[in-house]
């Protein structure tokens, strides 16, 4: 698993100097291989004691399987720089962790629904909103999607407890959009959120959160960089692939 994976998985353990430690490291990722654990500390300002809990909360041995992982990533950036073969095998990376993940609470989440609401952060999101309505089209459930401030009101005015809510961002720190799940957690209605690979406060504030991966390829031709955001359609369709079969599973219990 890499390091940011495991990042991820533990977040709930970090304290702010290890989310310090590991913003220094991704930025140095390089130049950390080969530092002591000394080294690190003295960069971050930390002590040596620090560094070496951050790693345990990974569930690493230490300092030392740390840099391990650090550099087997690191090798892993030289083998390839093709950008299509890098935007690829972050795919195949980002379905082989769908696979292993177990969707029956969310799509319990989902049957159970009266009405589910689907609303996307940005242009991209909004896309990807109208994707999830389009694929649940063909069972019997409608997602309703909505943007814009008249329709946010009006969604956190009528939604209840038995209403379900999909927020599709990608850093899941815009204050409206934090705004508009604390109003909804009030009214007892349930959040499933989709946001990038990292520690942010939708997704402490949903009932579910999904993660996904968007890769940045970088490029020479025009200004900035180009971000990849496949995954979020990826994740739309293995969800309601996941949601078929819990239906189909649901069937065959009641024959029985």
């Amino acid at each position: 698993m890499r390091l940011e994976e495991l990042l991820n998985q533990y977040s709930d353990r970090l304290s702010e100097n290890d989310l310090y430690i590991w913003d220094y490291v991704e930025k140095h990722k390089k130049q950390c291989e080969n530092m002591t654990i000394e080294e690190l500390a003295r960069k971050c300002n930390v002590s040596r004691t620090t560094v070496l809990r951050f790693t345990k909360k990974l569930s690493l041995k230490g300092f030392g399987e740390f840099k391990v992982h650090l550099r087997m990533e690191n090798d892993d950036k030289k083998q390839d720089t093709s950008k299509a073969v890098k935007v690829c095998l972050a795919y195949e990376e980002m379905m082989q962790d769908m696979v292993q993940q177990d969707f029956k609470e969310i799509s319990e989440l989902i049957y159970q629904a009266k009405r589910i609401f689907v609303y996307g952060t940005g242009m991209v999101q909004k896309i990807v909103a109208k994707e999830f309505k389009r694929l649940f089209y063909f069972t019997d459930k409608r997602f309703y999607d909505f943007s814009g401030m008249t329709e946010y009101e009006t969604v956190v005015k009528y939604v209840d407890s038995d209403d379900l809510v999909l927020i599709i961002s990608v850093s899941g720190e815009a204050d409206s959009t934090i705004d508009f799940a604390k109003k909804v957690r009030i009214k007892g209605t349930p959040i499933i959120s989709i946001t990038k690979q990292k520690k942010n406060p939708l997704a402490e504030i949903s009932n579910y959160n999904l993660y996904i991966s968007t890769t940045i390829v970088e490029q020479n031709m025009y200004k900035g960089r180009y971000e990849s955001m496949t995954s979020y359609y990826i994740l739309a369709e293995m969800l309601f692939l996941r949601y078929l079969e819990y239906l189909e599973e649901r069937s065959q219990s009641d024959e029985s």
